[in-house]
């Protein structure tokens, strides 16, 4: 007998935007190694407001008014760039948002009516991808999720790994050069793996060539008022300009270089790459892939994968539904 498909408010909040959906899904039967992934509806996506805590709070708030209007909803689930204190429902601090010590569950069940659930995003894009998408069946992951910042998940023997207080998996701010750039947002840190290999790296290098080089393809964008970042390089690379390609080959080997330190301690069968920042797929993991083979310590290097996230920029969205059905709806 099939399990009983459930209808899910999910948002996936990040450092720019805010991805909110109404989603239906069901949880997968132990053996099924490639389950249907869940169906996303009403998917939009609006900014998110770091002017304040109360218009942060309010952009979250609308962004889920906006799915659940006249919907069948059962439960509500949610992503933070945050440390999270699971147990209590609460946002202890963000390195992006201006949010401390918010008890955003309690907030949003009174507002909605509705079970609510929240984890640190790139836990619960883990969980998705564990449950529905790439990491089905590994029983040791981690996920990195490239997005504003780099965010990270781990399971463990099979379950989510929280640690001792709901704050591990800060894997973005693993340190690949003590003397680097400071860390962005609240981190006290120099030379952050996200400094290197997140959409602000990528966007630097955007702007970097198209300044060093006004006749080249990013300098034409930028004479011509067009956006010029992370996504601009992504396409160029796609599309095969030189250019392009050799900068995300540089950020592909810093992520490798964080990868190779992350591999070494927790020795997994399987990490997955996500995130916005990931759509250049091969481009970025092939150069990441390079430098773990060759820094990596054995075994570990021979017996991890590392592959893209089955739900790309999706992932946080549907991890986000994933852990409202597996802590809130789980029959």
């Amino acid at each position: 007998m099939p399990a009983r498909e459930h209808t899910l408010a999910a948002v996936d909040v990040g450092g720019t935007k805010i991805a909110a959906a109404l989603v239906v899904a069901a949880l997968p039967a132990a053996g099924d190694e490639r389950p249907a992934p869940p169906r996303l509806l009403r998917h939009a996506v609006t900014p998110t407001v770091v002017d304040s805590p109360e218009a942060c709070l309010e952009a979250i708030v609308g962004a889920l008014a906006g799915v659940l209007e006249g919907s069948e909803a059962e439960a509500i689930g949610l992503g933070m760039p945050s440390r999270v204190d699971f147990a209590g429902g609460r946002v202890v601090e963000s390195v992006h948002l201006p949010l401390v010590d918010v008890p955003l569950r309690d907030v949003l069940e009174e507002r909605f009516g509705l079970p609510c659930v929240l984890d640190n995003d790139a836990t619960a894009a883990c969980i998705g991808e564990h449950v529905f998408g790439a990491g089905r069946g590994a029983r040791d992951m981690l996920m990195l999720t490239l997005g504003t910042g780099i965010g990270g998940g781990i399971i463990a023997a099979g379950r989510v790994y929280r640690g001792h207080s709901g704050a591990a998996g800060e894997l973005g701010h693993v340190v690949i050069d003590e003397g680097g750039p400071p860390c962005p947002g609240r981190c006290p840190n120099r030379g952050c793996l996200e400094v290197y290999a997140a959409g602000r790296a990528m966007d630097a290098a955007a702007l970097e060539a198209a300044r060093a080089r006004p006749d080249g393809a990013f300098g034409r964008a930028l004479a011509a008022g067009e956006p010029v970042g992370g996504v601009l390089l992504t396409r160029l690379a796609l599309e095969g300009d030189a250019e392009a390609g050799a900068a995300l080959a540089r950020i592909g080997a810093h992520l490798g270089v964080g990868l190779t330190s992350l591999v070494n301690i927790f020795n997994p069968e399987l990490v997955v790459i996500g995130g916005a920042g990931a759509t250049g797929g091969e481009l970025l993991l092939g150069p990441a892939r390079a430098v773990l083979a060759a820094r990596g310590l054995r075994p570990q290097r021979d017996e991890v994968r590392v592959v893209p996230a089955r739900f790309g920029a999706d992932a946080g969205v549907v991890g986000a539904a994933a852990l409202a059905l597996t802590e809130l709806l789980d029959d």
